[in-house]
């Protein structure tokens, strides 16, 4: 097998479309009707506050900056040069750079305001920018996770990675509720955008790998 290859699904095409189409689906209904939005839940998160749970969310805040991916893709570069190769270390950061950027283009296209933090009892981030649906910081932490699940080689690794990963992705999303700036569905297409955004871009990976990354058998030997 072809060490650049990344393990995605066999119809990853019709994946990608179904999980995108949920994805503005469940934003465009949650734009149109405001009870699906679920907008108490964040309220009840707040205020359940406490200074650690502030640290951690403020932290994780800093998640979707430029600068604070590319020095996590950095790193997870750099681990998985020494696990599985720099073939297989390029497409996983990759394909997590490229899935974490379709966010954009989802929140340009459903543009849904962000939840108002004025109410909060317990109000850590002032005027959040940008728009609400989804959460980008779920996008990417999905996106991560998805990314390193697909160069995983044995199911020991794989199930060690998707455990804590889903307990990852579940604190980011926990974090974004709690500081108020997204509604629940919002973490909610979080996830799906950032898996269909890491499939879209896994298969073109795959597609250009197998032409590029060409692994070359050498030709029989001929013993007289």
């Amino acid at each position: 097998m072809n060490s650049a290859l990344l393990r995605i699904p066999r119809h990853w095409i019709v994946w990608t479309v179904v999980l995108f189409a949920l994805t503005f689906v469940l934003g465009f209904a949650a734009k149109a009707v405001p009870a699906l939005r679920l907008a108490g839940l964040d309220d009840g998160i707040n205020r359940a506050h406490s200074p650690f749970a502030d640290g951690v969310a403020l932290v994780l805040d800093e998640l979707d900056r430029p600068v604070v991916v590319a020095g996590i893709l950095v790193v997870v570069f750099v681990v998985l040069l020494f696990v599985r190769g720099w073939k297989a270390a390029l497409g996983a950061c990759a394909v997590t750079g490229l899935g974490w950027i379709t966010t954009l283009v989802v929140k340009t296209i459903v543009a849904q305001p962000r939840p108002t933090t004025g109410g909060l009892v317990h109000t850590l981030h002032v005027s959040p920018a940008t728009l609400s649906y989804p959460s980008g910081h779920v996008v990417f932490a999905t996106a991560l996770v998805t990314a390193l699940v697909m160069v995983c080689r044995g199911p020991v690794s794989r199930a060690v990675v998707v455990v804590l990963g889903v307990v990852f992705v579940v604190v980011v999303a926990w974090s974004r509720l709690y500081l108020g700036v997204h509604f629940p569905t919002d973490v909610v297409g979080g996830v799906l955008n950032g898996v269909a955004g890491v499939l879209l871009f896994a298969g073109l990976w795959n597609l250009a790998a197998a032409r590029v990354f060409a692994e070359r058998r050498e030709p029989a030997r001929v013993t007289v």
